[in-house]
This record gives C-alpha cells, sequence and structure tokens, in this order.
C-alpha cells in the first residue's frame, strides 16, 4: 500500500491533494482468482473552504482469471461551499452474476451465472436549494453486449425482460438531505436520498420502465469513539424493469447473502452496523442486516424476510479525510463471502 501527498502548482484545479493506493487479491465462486489495485484521491477543489468535504475520485481495475475485467472510478466532486455536487461513476465491465431465478422463494440449488459486457456511466448533479436539502437530475447508462446465458437454464426457460442484448438510459429526479459530519466516516447526521428513474427511448433505451429508490442512513456516536450507523432502503420498479437491473439481497446493505441470490421488482431491507477502534489505524465492524424482495412494493409487508451479519476490519489509510480500507465477512444460513474494498458499505 502507497500513500502520497502531492503538491499542486498555484495554477492547479485542485488543493491538498492525498492518494492512496494498494493491490487487490481475492476470490469468490464466480471469479475464481482476481488480482488487481484500488486507489483513491482526495482533494477540494481550487478556492474551497478546507472545512468542507473534501472531493474525491477513486480508481479500481481488476483482473480474474476466469477472463473478466473490471475497470470502475467513482467520484464525487463539492464546489462552491457544497453549493453544488457532482457525483457518479464511469466503468467498464466484462462478469460473471448470479442468477437463481426470480422472487423471495428462489431455491439455492437453481444457481446459474451469466456473462455479460457493458460499459457503464452514472451522473447526478445536485444543487442546494434549502440549508442541508439538495435538488437534481441523475442518469444511468449500461450498454450490454455478448450477454451469454446457460444452455437450457432457468434464465434462458423464464420471461424476464432483458435476456438479449439492450441498453439502459435513463434519467431520473432527485433529492437528498444531507447532515453527516463526514462523508468517508460518518460519526453523526441523516443522508436521505431519494431517486425517480424512467427508461429514455430518445437517449437509447432498449426498455421501458420506471423504477424510484429511497435510501434513509443514519449516523450517532456511541461513547467516545464508537459508531451505531443504520441504513433503510426501499425500492421498486415497473414490471417491465429488465433482470439485470431488479432488486437485489445480496449488496453492501445485505453483506452475507449471496450477490443477486434473490431479486425482484421491489426491496426493503435494513442493516445495523456497530463501528469501533481497536488500536492505531486499526478498527472494526460487527453488522447484521434483514430484507425481502417482492413483485411489487405492497407486498413487501408480506413476504418472508433474509437475515445476514458478520464482522469486518478496518484499517485508515487516509487519517486526515478518514478513508478506511473495508475487509469484511459476511454470513447467512447459506454460508458466508469476503469483501474487501474502500470506504464503508453505507
Amino acid at each position: 500500500m502507497a500513500q502520497k501527498k502531492t503538491k499542486v502548482s498555484q495554477d492547479s484545479i485542485v488543493d491538498h491533494l492525498k492518494i492512496s493506493a494498494f493491490p487487490v487479491v481475492f476470490y469468490t465462486p464466480e471469479t475464481a482468482f482476481g488480482f488487481g489495485g484500488i486507489g483513491i484521491a482526495n482533494f477540494w477543489l481550487k478556492d474551497e473552504k478546507k472545512t468542507t468535504r473534501p472531493s474525491s475520485l477513486q480508481l479500481g481495475a481488476s483482473y480474474t482469471t476466469k477472463n473478466q475485467i473490471l475497470v470502475y472510478a467513482p467520484f464525487e466532486f463539492y464546489k462552491d461551499d457544497e453549493k453544488w455536487r457532482l457525483s457518479g461513476e464511469f466503468g467498464f465491465y466484462k462478469y460473471f452474476y448470479n442468477f437463481f431465478g426470480v422472487g423471495i422463494d428462489s431455491r439455492e440449488e437453481d444457481e446459474e451465472t451469466y456473462e455479460v459486457t457493458f460499459p457503464r456511466v452514472r451522473l447526478a448533479l445536485m444543487r442546494e436549494f434549502l440549508p442541508d436539502f439538495y435538488l437534481g437530475l441523475g442518469y444511468e447508462f449500461d450498454s450490454y453486449s455478448s450477454l451469454r446465458i446457460e444452455e437450457n437454464g432457468i434464465l434462458e426457460a423464464s420471461n424476464v425482460p432483458g435476456k438479449q442484448d439492450g441498453t439502459i438510459s435513463n434519467v431520473g429526479l432527485q433529492v437528498s438531505y444531507d447532515t453527516r459530519d463526514n462523508n468517508f466516516f460518518p460519526t453523526k447526521g441523516f443522508y436521505i436520498q431519494g431517486n425517480v428513474f424512467t427508461s429514455s427511448k430518445i437517449l437509447g433505451s432498449s426498455f421501458d420502465y420506471s423504477k424510484f429508490e429511497l435510501d434513509n442512513r443514519f449516523y450517532q456516536k456511541v461513547g467516545e469513539k464508537q459508531v451505531l450507523a443504520a441504513n433503510v432502503f426501499v425500492g421498486s420498479s415497473s414490471k417491465s424493469t429488465p433482470f439485470y437491473d431488479l432488486f437485489y439481497l445480496g449488496s453492501k446493505r445485505t453483506r452475507g447473502i449471496n450477490n443477486r441470490r434473490y431479486q425482484d421488482n421491489a426491496e426493503l431491507s435494513m442493516a445495523l452496523e456497530y463501528r469501533f477502534p481497536i488500536a492505531g489505524r486499526f478498527g472494526g465492524a460487527v453488522f447484521g442486516s434483514s430484507g425481502t424482495v417482492a413483485p411489487a412494493l405492497n407486498k413487501l409487508l408480506s413476504l418472508a424476510y433474509k437475515n445476514a451479519g458478520g464482522i469486518g476490519l478496518r484499517y485508515i489509510i487516509n487519517k486526515r479525510d478518514g478513508v478506511r480500507i473495508r475487509v469484511d465477512y459476511g454470513m447467512s444460513n447459506e454460508g458466508g463471502n469476503f469483501y474487501f474494498t474502500i470506504k464503508e458499505a453505507f
């Protein structure tokens, strides 16, 4: 792992640039062995007050022994005393995903994988219109090609939209309320964001659907250095949603459940995490979650919920901004999974 504090000239567009980078080695059943690197740059745009949130640009690249490629660059830029926010991701993926069928009653033994190649664009431009309230526009783009599904498998036999190559191109309205004291390691405050997206044929979408999401997060310091973090997420989409954009369990919120183990048109999930220091730059976390998916929003309270939990280790790679490496092991009643990345899960 390497850390670098870079001096910039007076003509630079950024101030107080700090770069952290480290190699990555991982193994999952879908990918086999993978290796690559992750780096993150933290900085303030020129003339921004250092009491405001720093901007960040992350870059990750990995290659697996199953010939998979993952390149991704998420970013957050803050301007004009945080009145303007630009966030999103640029990426390219050649990857395998799990498919167990659709619904909370899908069976573990039906697991299969499908391969897909796609570039990804995520953009959100938001403006503060009241103290801590932001309103803006969002855009989502995934262009799926070379989709390979298992012959005579459950995906081929299903009637889910998107079994052929296609493009997601969605525009939407986003609103958020943000009182967090730090966007990398919050110790107090709320973060609530609502999104409403619709596909657009004008922008080249192959599908005709809409969706909404409401992401609620709360942080509270417990004692001197411990933090309790909570996340409640609800989302719903229309019936014509392509299967690779369905809501699913196994995300960062529901670590321990196999990725996309349960997926459907609606999701309700709840997560709780206790974060604590250990020694020096090392910290730990204990987390648990419960969630379900359903064919419609009004069915979320009447179906079974799936539970997961686990423990994690943290290492601070940037003390100034609180950026951490996150290593988690989560378990459900079907086994466990390791997770290794930058930044907290929520």
